[in-house]
């Protein structure tokens, strides 16, 4: 599935991967290379306030776990291009805290390579959010959008935020004022449309389209495949 993008000035997407690790970004960039998709791959050393022209940025957020954003805000608040935080699934919360520093989107370290060229895709064409099509994903983490493709009702939009947010049913039963049946109700539901079937698969799944940690950082995860 090569890559096609509808750019006004034409050539290839210029492609930065910001990361410290070497298997990652080798993991990334052979994706963009055997996928076939029109970009310049630029080096993880690449300096973006000598080289503006930079399209797209996927960013790796075990670069927050050291404690500093400076170069993410920089990246968010100076730079012309669109950032897209590379989230780490067992890290939940730097992907939430990217998304606070303001990044354009958000996907998950395991998605599967034509995920992650459709949000390369999608950032190069200014469409994130899946504004253009009913079936795009939405990588902005915008709770009113997230699950569209998918079916999910508002409330199965909210079990799934919670359980993303290491919340129980029970927990998630007294947040939303809900019977622990309905809740379960709910989870089954949303197992099904998004095609999981354990909750350590639904969080991954949550993350990688766009499910955040926003209220809870600090909720105990309870009974890791529950349902």
């Amino acid at each position: 599935m090569p890559l096609s993008l509808p750019r006004e000035t034409g050539g290839p997407v210029r492609l930065a991967i910001v990361t410290d690790e070497d298997v990652v970004y080798r993991g990334l960039s052979s994706v963009v290379v055997e996928m076939g998709a029109p970009t310049q791959l630029l080096g993880r050393t690449v300096d973006l306030t000598a080289d503006p022209g930079v399209d797209v940025v996927l960013y790796d957020v075990a670069r927050l776990s050291s404690g500093s954003a400076d170069e993410l805000e920089w990246l968010v608040k100076e730079s012309h291009a669109a950032v897209v935080a590379i989230a780490r699934d067992l890290r939940p919360d730097l992907a939430s805290h990217a998304l606070e520093k303001g990044v354009d989107g958000v996907i998950s370290m395991s998605a599967g390579a034509e995920e992650i060229i459709r949000a390369i895709e999608a950032a190069a064409a200014g469409d994130l959010a899946g504004d253009n099509s009913p079936e795009a994903a939405d990588y902005t983490g915008n709770p009113s959008r997230l699950g569209v493709a998918e079916g999910l009702s508002p409330r199965e939009v909210e079990v799934m935020g919670l359980i993303t947010q290491g919340l129980g049913n029970d927990d998630i039963a007294r947040r939303l004022y809900l019977s622990i049946n309905s809740v379960k109700t709910y989870i089954r539901s949303a197992y099904r449309k998004t095609g999981v079937t354990s909750r350590s698969q639904a969080i991954a799944w949550a993350v990688q389209h766009g499910f955040a940690l926003d209220d809870v950082r600090d909720a105990p995860a309870q009974g890791t495949d529950e349902s």
